[in-house]
């Protein structure tokens, strides 16, 4: 923010009081700018540079509400002045009214087309309300115009293209920061997840040496808690630090320090339990798959259920199942952060399940207003999002979210009796194709893993190519995501002795039912880590592939072994890289072991919890009602979090 004076001298008020103010403002000495300017405008209420003072001081100290009515005061006097308008948008934008703050960016550069701050402005709050492509524009815009290298709009770039998937972009964006400060933690952070959502990983290995030496425990913020999960080697704390210091950059403290306001008005007996369902995924994704049937299984009789929608409508049938599952489904999309709180609050919420996290397209700022009495973090996000503001518990499961992991969260950790992980097995499951029809040799043993390439890293193709090195029949069957992913694995599989023909990339298909079918193709899937297979690891079951997983040390490394768990098939959970390379060889040269497990899971689909939605849906049920009536019992018993624990877990 910037503030200049010789164009904005008010000339019926002395130029010494404006000289004096201008020295406190380019001294950024906030308080005393503000005595300085209400001195002055105590003997005239309408001298202009010092209400444009006044606000400069007001949210230079965070004062952004004070700020707004003297900046709207000063625009009544001065109403082309674009540093105003720009200084309104700031305030608009402390607040996380992005959509205001918009309004007022755009009307700043209208007065004001070449100023670069302003277009950086414009184009962080076109990133926080998740429009990644707007926020490109404006933010070039402003560097090409910045006289010098503008760092701060750069680094603000790279993350817009993250988030618009335009990866080959922002790694060159991030590159070209790296070559001017290689000891920035953020920008070698950001690097890594980059590499790991383009499969490149030429420089992974030095550039995660490098962080680790920077920032050590991870106590020093380095960017999107979410990058983290997926990063071999971060401990389950160490993400924790990383999400406490995410959230403290990313919400206003005013917010996060704020006393929980909202008081629950439901009781036992008295009415349904008001349950609202906070999410960008009401479409076609995992997410969304893996949590439908849920929602059309809610008993209307004990539950009111309401979801709002903060994602694009896709026009897919997944979202008209949405929309009939639900009592109430209400598109939020366009509202803004305030908006989306309010009317969560105008409509009663007892409890609101967050179903997104730290991921693209949240809306996470609301959650720090507090949208409902009780709020919850569901199934879109394996991880704590680090400040008790934001969700009051966590559910996983004992296998995924142990006792031993608790102290790695702010949430009070809630368990469903099985797995955490619903699915919807209302989906068919198809025919199998022809393994010609998707490029796989007739005679190979298949060995597939259709998650998302940022969950690949060097040292599991090390371990899947010296299975394929032992297993010379053996091919792997991975998603194709781009042609950049496709020409790195490529590489990467050839680097490791392996020929790149044993590497088979699949195409997208947008049917599930199709999907499915082509999956039992598959001889046997291998699980990612330290990210596992979540909705995809659930989808392979149900399609009657059996997984082997590795126990990991987090919530993300855990969930392969909850599904298997859950599943009836423990016996494919390895402890270590070791036990799982060789129950990979043990199934592979036992084909009788291997053809019986597979005929066990297609037998669960009747009889395992994993399968079960009906039950699932009933215990989710039960979980939200003690959550509910710990918080009404004036006697409930506050643990260590400061937030009611569950009386029981089912």
């Amino acid at each position: 923010m910037k503030i200049r004076g010789k164009k904005h001298l008010n000339r019926d008020a002395s130029d010494v009081d404006t000289g004096k103010l201008l020295e406190l403002v380019e001294g950024r000495h906030h308080k005393d700018l503000e005595v300085a300017a209400r001195a002055v405008l105590a003997s005239n209420g309408r001298h202009a540079f010092a209400l444009k003072a006044l606000s400069f001081a007001l949210i230079g100290m965070g004062r952004d509400e004070e700020a707004l009515p003297v900046v709207d005061l000063a625009l009544r006097l001065a109403p082309t002045d674009g540093e105003l308008h720009n200084n309104r948008g700031i305030a608009l934008a402390m607040l996380m009214r992005w959509d205001d703050s918009i309004a007022s960016f755009a009307e700043a550069l209208r007065w004001s087309p070449n100023d670069p701050e302003i277009h950086k402005n414009l184009g962080h709050a076109w990133f926080r309300m998740g429009r990644w492509n707007e926020a490109v524009t404006a933010l070039l815009k402003a560097i090409e115009i910045h006289p010098d290298d503008y760092v701060e709009a750069i680094h603000m770039l790279a993350m817009a293209l993250i988030n618009a998937n335009r990866m080959d972009e922002a790694a060159a964006v991030c590159e070209a920061l790296r070559a001017s400060d290689p000891n920035d933690p953020g920008i070698l952070y950001t690097l890594i997840y980059i590499a790991l959502r383009r499969c490149d990983w030429t420089d992974i290995a030095d550039m995660s040496a490098s962080l680790r030496t920077i920032v050590k425990d991870f106590q020093h913020p380095v960017g999107n808690a979410g990058f983290a999960l997926p990063m071999p080697g971060i401990s389950s704390g160490e993400q924790l630090a990383i999400a406490r210091n995410y959230a403290a950059h990313i919400i206003p403290a005013r917010l996060l320090q704020s006393a929980h306001s909202l008081a629950l008005t439901w009781q036992p007996g008295a009415r349904r339990l008001k349950l609202g369902y906070l999410s960008c995924d009401f479409r076609r994704h995992p997410v969304g798959s893996a949590v439908v049937e849920v929602i059309e299984r809610h008993d209307r009789e004990r539950i009111e259920s309401f979801g709002y929608s903060i994602g694009d409508d896709d026009g897919s049938e997944l979202r008209r199942r949405f929309a009939a599952g639900f009592e109430h489904f209400v598109d939020v999309s366009s509202m803004s952060v305030h908006a989306t709180a309010s009317r969560i609050r105008d409509d009663g919420i007892d409890i609101l399940v967050d179903l997104s996290g730290w991921t693209g397209f949240a809306r996470i700022e609301s959650l720090a207003i507090r949208c409902a009495p009780i709020q919850v973090s569901w199934l879109g996000y394996a991880g704590t999002l680090g400040h008790t503001k934001l969700a009051d518990y966590l559910i996983g499961d004992a296998v995924a979210t142990p006792q031993s992991l608790h102290d790695a969260f702010v949430e009070a950790i809630v368990h469903m009796p099985n797995s955490f992980m619903p699915l919807d097995t209302r989906r068919r499951v198809g025919t199998a194709p022809t393994r010609q029809s998707q490029g796989l040799p007739e005679d190979a043993f298949v060995l597939c893993s259709f998650n998302n390439c940022y969950k690949f890293n060097p040292g599991l193709l090390d371990l899947w190519c010296r299975l394929l090195a032992n297993m010379p029949d053996a091919v792997l069957w991975l998603p194709r995501l781009n042609d950049t992913v496709a020409a790195n694995l490529k590489r990467e599989v050839e680097q490791r002795g392996i020929d790149h023909s044993r590497l088979v990339l699949a195409k997208y298909v947008e049917s599930a039912t199709e999907h499915f079918g082509r999956m039992q193709l598959a001889d046997l899937a291998l699980d990612t880590f330290p990210f596992n297979s979540h909705s995809t690891g659930a989808d392979t079951l149900w399609a009657g592939v059996p997984m082997v997983t590795k126990l990991g040390d987090t919530f993300a490394g855990r969930v392969g072994a909850s599904l298997l768990t859950a599943a009836g098939l423990p016996e494919l959970v390895a402890d270590d890289e070791e036990g799982y390379s060789q129950l990979v060889l043990d199934l592979y040269r036992d084909r009788p072991r291997l053809a019986a497990l597979r005929q066990r899971l297609v037998e669960a689909r009747d009889t395992a919890p994993l399968f079960d939605m009906a039950g699932f849906t009933r215990d989710l049920e039960n979980l939200y009602f003690s959550m509910a009536a710990d918080a009404w019992r004036p006697e409930a018993d506050f643990g260590a979090s400061g937030r009611p624990e569950p009386e029981t877990e089912p």
